[in-house]
C-alpha cells in the first residue's frame, strides 16, 4: 500500500513537472481564426526586433526560448486594430460590464510542431492609436461560444505621455470646421492618420496652400471637391501637435460610438477618379513628370516623420493581449465639434483639375493677405 502511494505521488509529480516544462504554443482552439497569421523565424541565440504588419514591435532577448538546440524558433501572431477587425475576430470589446476602448489587440504564441518554451519574458510594445494615461493592459480568454473575453486590467510595463494637449489643439484650431463625423465644409479628422501616409497628412496640414502650388492631384482635388473652400495654414503646429490632434480625433469618435465605416474616406473616391476619368488619369499623369511635384523633398519639407510612441508590456505565454481604457475613461470631446454628419452632395466629375488663379487666391488667403 505505501509502494503504491509512493508511486502515485512521483507521478504526480512527474506530471507537474512536464506540464511545466511543456510547449508554451497552443492546444486546440484559440480565438481569432478569420483574423490573418503572421509568423515570424528567429534565431533563438540571437537579440531580435519583430515588426508586425500593424506596426507593433516583440523585443526578444538571447536566451528567452530553450529551443533544445534548434537553430530556428517560429513565432505566430494576430493582430486587430479597429473596432471592425475586432468583430471579424471574435474579440469582445467588454471587460465583464466595462466597455473598453483599445489602442490595439496582439495574439502572440510559437507555432506548433515545436518543442519550445518560454524561459523568460519579452516585451511586447503596441503603437499608441489612443493616447490616454490610463491605458491597462487586458488578457484574453476564449469562452466556449468561441469569443474572447478580457479578464481584469494590469498595468503597463510603460506608457507614452502626451506631450500636447490634442483636445485643446483640435479645439481651438479644427473644430469650427472639421465635425467629427464630417460635414459639406470639410472632412472628418477621425481615422486620417491611419487613411494617409503620415508626411502628406502633416504638410497638408502645414502649408495645403503649398502642395496646391505645387500641383499635388489629391490636394487638388480636395480643393474643387469642397468648392474652393480654404485653409489657413498651421506651419507653427510641431509633430507632435499634429499626432495629438489626429489621434485625440479618433479616440474620441471611437469613445462616441462612431463607426470608422460611417466617417466618408475621399481618397478612394480620387483613386476611381484616377483610374476611370480620363481627364482626371490625364492630370496626374501630367504632374507627375514634374520633378517639384514628384518630389518628396519639395512637397513635405519640414514635415518630418515623428518617431512613434508605445505601450509596452512583457509576455511569459502565449495568449490574448489588448491595450485598451474602460468605459469610464473615455475621450471626451464639445457637443458642437460633433456635428450632423451632413455629407457632400453626390460627385457629378472629377475634379481634379488645378487652376492657377484659384490656387493663387488660395495661397493669399491662407496667409491672412487681401486675395488678387
Amino acid at each position: 500500500m505505501c509502494m503504491r502511494a509512493s508511486a502515485l505521488v512521483i507521478l504526480v509529480l512527474l506530471a507537474g513537472f512536464l506540464s511545466c516544462n511543456s510547449p508554451d504554443s497552443a492546444n486546440g482552439p484559440t480565438g481569432g481564426e478569420q483574423l490573418p497569421t503572421t509568423t515570424f523565424s528567429i534565431d533563438p541565440t540571437k537579440d531580435t526586433v519583430l515588426k508586425t504588419p500593424d506596426g507593433a514591435l516583440l523585443k526578444i532577448t538571447a536566451g528567452t526560448f530553450d529551443a533544445g538546440g534548434a537553430k530556428v524558433v517560429k513565432l505566430e501572431v494576430k493582430e486587430a486594430i479597429s473596432p471592425e477587425e475586432m468583430r471579424k475576430g471574435s474579440l469582445s470589446a467588454h471587460a465583464g460590464d466595462t466597455t473598453l476602448t483599445s489602442s490595439g489587440v496582439i495574439f502572440v504564441q510559437l507555432a506548433s510542431g515545436q518543442n519550445v518554451s518560454i524561459l523568460t519574458s519579452f516585451d511586447v510594445s503596441i503603437p499608441a492609436r489612443t493616447l490616454q494615461q490610463n491605458m491597462k493592459l487586458y488578457k484574453g480568454r476564449l469562452d466556449e461560444n468561441g469569443f474572447v473575453n478580457w479578464g481584469v486590467p494590469e498595468p503597463l510595463g510603460s506608457t507614452p505621455v502626451p506631450a500636447s494637449d490634442g483636445k485643446a489643439i483640435y479645439l481651438a484650431n479644427c473644430a469650427s470646421c472639421h465635425h467629427l463625423k464630417g460635414n459639406a465644409t470639410a472632412p472628418s479628422l477621425a481615422f486620417l492618420a491611419s487613411r494617409r501616409d503620415q508626411r502628406w497628412l502633416f504638410a497638408y496640414t502645414r502649408r495645403n496652400d503649398l502642395l496646391l502650388w505645387r500641383g499635388d492631384p489629391y490636394s487638388c482635388y480636395l480643393f474643387n471637391r469642397y468648392k474652393a473652400s480654404v485653409m489657413p495654414e498651421f506651419k507653427d503646429l510641431s509633430d507632435a501637435d499634429l499626432t495629438a490632434i489626429y489621434q485625440y480625433a479618433t479616440s474620441a469618435s471611437e469613445s462616441m460610438g462612431i463607426d470608422s465605416n460611417a466617417v466618408a474616406d475621399l481618397k478612394p473616391a480620387f483613386d476611381s477618379c484616377a483610374k476611370n476619368d480620363a481627364t482626371c488619369s490625364g492630370v496626374i499623369a501630367d504632374k507627375s513628370k514634374t520633378p517639384a511635384v514628384d518630389s518628396s523633398q519639395a512637397i513635405y519639407a519640414g514635415a518630418s516623420l515623428s518617431e512613434n510612441a508605445y505601450y509596452t508590456f512583457a509576455v511569459d505565454k502565449h495568449g490574448w493581449y489588448n491595450v485598451a481604457a474602460s468605459g469610464d475613461d473615455k475621450a471626451t470631446v464639445d457637443s458642437t465639434a460633433v456635428g450632423d454628419g451632413t455629407m457632400l452632395e453626390p460627385l457629378q466629375s472629377c475634379p481634379c483639375g488645378c487652376n492657377e488663379n484659384a490656387y493663387r487666391k488660395a495661397s493669399h488667403i491662407a496667409r491672412g493677405k487681401p486675395a488678387k
